[in-house]
């Protein structure tokens, strides 16, 4: 009983204002901490303004702290919220009963490789977390996915600018497209890009190529690019053709709008958990 408890290990909750962020994480390392993870609070995750945005931490933060189990009275002096238990678990298991079937629109279904296919499936789109953004439950992806859920891109092109994981131009693919193309400035997402495309029937040249131009384009990227790729973006676009671009919090989307408005016109803006979706035409 005693050695199990001493191969034990501990979670332990403390919540900080940002200006004692630095000194009390120096705090649990010199008193053995294992790990320290920082995020926002519950409650506090929308971004209000670009003070909030460029901050290095939040009003409030959560503080995790992994420790031996023995080594607990050591941090009681801190007043933690509370306290876990860590389980011995398979972990690489946890996590894959942590990343579910997601459906979007009850029509694209993104399904990870461990998951069955349910037979009521309809467009199946076959997605592993890997090293590249997009998974699909980012607010950001989710948005340009049931954009394209509700505009099936049926008979049209599409080029994905910073295409991360490719999951937006696959279900582009999977919805109708009859070409896609896709670009990221990390080449370690080109490849996980054109990975995932393979492991989803998609044989052809995806790789963005000069001169190429499309009828749908899409952009899930920050406002600090999307700022500098405004031509950019314009040339992918066809006369008339539609410019996607997420990423955005809302105090962002006057600066936004003041760029791309003399080249395009204002369809729609749409928003989910504090992130914008802003819909342009060409």
């Amino acid at each position: 009983m005693v050695d199990s408890f001493l191969n034990m290990y501990k979670e332990i909750f403390f919540s900080v204002k940002s200006d004692g962020v630095e000194s009390f994480t120096d705090a649990l390392s010199e008193l053995g901490a294992l790990s320290v993870t920082i995020e926002c609070l519950e409650g506090q995750e929308i971004i209000k303004d670009e003070a909030q945005f460029e901050a290095e931490y939040w009003d409030l933060n959560k503080v995790t702290v992994l420790i031996s189990a023995e080594d607990e009275v050591k941090f009681a002096h801190l007043n933690p919220l509370n306290s876990t238990i860590v389980p011995d678990l398979d972990w690489v298991l946890e996590m894959q009963k942590n990343t579910p079937i997601q459906v979007i629109g009850e029509t694209l279904w993104i399904v990870p490789s461990w998951h069955k296919v349910p037979v009521d499936a309809k467009e199946v789109l076959l997605l592993d977390p890997k090293n590249a953004f997009g998974t699909g439950d980012h607010p950001t992806t989710h948005l340009c996915l049931e954009w394209l859920v509700k505009n099936r891109p049926t008979g049209k092109t599409v080029i994905d600018y910073g295409c991360g994981s490719g999951i937006l131009m696959i279900a582009a693919k999977k919805l109708g497209s009859t070409k896609i193309s896709g670009y990221d400035i990390d080449s370690g997402s080109m490849k996980v890009m054109h990975q995932n495309c393979r492991e989803n029937g998609i044989e052809e040249d995806v790789t963005l190529v000069a001169g190429a131009v499309a009828d749908i384009v899409l952009a899930n990227i920050h406002l600090g690019p999307l700022l500098t790729l405004v031509h950019t973006l314009k040339d992918l676009c066809k006369p008339k053709g539609v410019l996607v671009l997420s990423g955005i919090l809302p105090f962002q989307l006057p600066q936004l709008l003041e760029a791309y408005l003399p080249h395009f016109s204002l369809n729609s803006v749409d928003t989910m958990n504090g992130w914008m979706r802003v819909v342009l035409r060409r």
